[in-house]
């Protein structure tokens, strides 16, 4: 009489589809920006009619520009280590908006991949007597 070895083989099939349907999937955005951020470069990038002219990354100090984003939709800036203001925020696609009364920042292209949030501003800027087209590109580390 033949053997079955079927049940040997379904038991490791059993336990690698149970360990690919209880991975965690990526947190969305709303979720994931939770928590303490400190700023660490500051990249802009001037450009006139889509060429870049210059660009230079400023490297902040510790503690020297920092975010604390909570579940309840209020942001605190920490600036060189104290609390400098706090805020509301809130999502528009991948944009974050800090909601400034008057006028709101918007936080573009804002993203989270692992402890390491980026997100752009732009807008335009004088030098000497010449406009250029500036884009920041900010990046922080989650500190908590």
């Amino acid at each position: 009489m033949k053997k079955r070895t079927f049940i040997p083989v379904l038991i490791p099939v059993a336990f690698v589809a149970l360990m690919l349907t209880s991975c965690e999937k990526d947190k969305p955005i709303t979720e994931a920006i939770i928590g303490n951020w400190e700023v660490q470069t500051e990249k802009q990038t001037y450009s006139q009619q889509n060429v870049t002219k210059f660009e230079y990354t400023y490297y902040y100090d510790v503690q020297e520009l920092a975010f604390e984003f909570t579940s309840g939709g209020s942001v605190i800036n920490i600036i060189d280590g104290d609390v400098f203001g706090m805020t509301t925020y809130s999502f528009s696609g991948n944009n974050l908006i800090l909601e400034l009364g008057d006028e709101d920042l918007i936080m573009e292209n804002v993203s989270v991949d692992g402890n390491t949030l980026t997100w752009t501003q732009s807008g335009t800027d004088v030098v000497g007597e010449e406009f250029f087209d500036v884009e920041i590109l900010y990046t922080a580390t989650k500190t908590n």
